[in-house]
């Protein structure tokens, strides 16, 4: 049926048709659904179990003894989040309290 508008002509040549909307969501579905077996293949494999960042592969445990910066390398202050590190600081900072309060209790005196 043709109709005299031509606008409407237009409109309805480039519509889809029902039955190649369908077959394209079809189609579109099965590859969203292989794409997501896909995922699931690569992140649950035998080479990447699920969870395996939680099992520890190295034959000693992890100590956390990083060098915290390299001028103090060789110092117990050189390693971070440790109880050495917390010592050498407190240490630190009392010494500099100490020089404080000798040099200001000169100056009141």
């Amino acid at each position: 049926m043709v109709t005299a508008n031509p606008i409407t002509e237009w409109i309805k040549s480039g519509m889809e048709a029902a039955a190649e909307a369908e077959a394209s969501f079809v189609d579109r579905v099965a590859e969203t659904s292989i794409n997501a077996q896909k995922i699931v293949d690569e992140t649950h494999g035998t080479h990447n179990p699920h969870l395996f960042w939680r099992e520890e592969r190295r034959t000693r445990g992890f100590d956390h003894f990083f060098v915290a910066h390299s001028s103090l390398k060789a110092s117990q202050g050189g390693y971070h989040s440790s109880f050495k590190t917390a010592r050498y600081y407190s240490d630190e900072a009392m010494e500099q309290k100490k020089e404080l309060a000798q040099k200001y209790n000169k100056t009141l005196e």
